[in-house]
């Protein structure tokens, strides 16, 4: 069934430690260690009914691994300091800019949970090779916002390689914006000039301001 209706609980995996891993996924129970003073659900419990997204899974600490994959496939989880399994009922959706497959073959990735999490994969090429999306990624990041960008602009803007992918775009929007908040990209703004054809819109940006 859909869980579009349930909670969203997002988790970035490479800022949890393995000392907290445990109690953050799967929660707690009142005194299960020094300082736990009150009872915690977890993000497995907190996404009960919706989805549960694990960004940057690929830098998910090692001794976390084996307990997740058995709260895939218990579906339920044990909170830290108690006994009995809690049923949980998630959608697991994750994300990654890591090579599991090498991960796997140099010993920092479980290929179970792998398989068991691969399910449905979708691969998302670099922006330097989707280059047709760079312009409306700029317009939503600057929402209402957006002003006509000179054609030198938006060709700088394209051709750019992006090595930093949509970070980099969010980036150069906020330049963007800043300016357009200044009242700048009108037709004698630094911006509105012509700009070498392989010329970093960054670079362009700091010439800017």
């Amino acid at each position: 069934y859909s869980r579009r209706a349930g909670p969203f609980v997002a988790v970035n995996c490479s800022a949890i430690t393995e000392q907290l891993a445990e109690s953050a996924f799967f929660g707690h129970g009142a005194g299960a260690f020094t300082g736990a003073t009150q009872a915690a659900e977890g993000f497995f419990r907190a996404a009960h009914g919706g989805t549960l997204f694990l960004d940057e899974l690929g830098d998910m600490p090692p001794v976390i691994q084996p307990k997740l994959l058995r709260a895939l496939e218990t579906k339920s989880v044990v909170p830290v300091g108690t006994t009995k399994p809690v049923a949980c009922d998630v959608r697991v959706v994750a994300a990654t800019n890591v090579a599991l497959e090498v991960a796997i073959e140099q010993g920092r990735f479980r290929a179970d949970l792998y398989a068991r999490l691969a399910t449905l994969r979708i691969a998302i090429e670099p922006l330097r090779e989707r280059r047709e999306d760079v312009l409306d990624i700029l317009a939503h990041a600057l929402g209402a916002r957006i002003r006509p960008l000179t054609p030198d602009l938006a060709e700088s803007l394209v051709l750019h390689p992006w090595p930093h992918n949509v970070r980099e775009v969010l980036s150069m929007a906020e330049r963007l914006g800043a300016d357009i908040e200044a009242g700048g990209l009108g037709p004698r703004s630094p911006r509105a000039r012509p700009v070498a054809r392989r010329r970093s819109p960054l670079a362009v940006g700091a010439r800017a301001r």
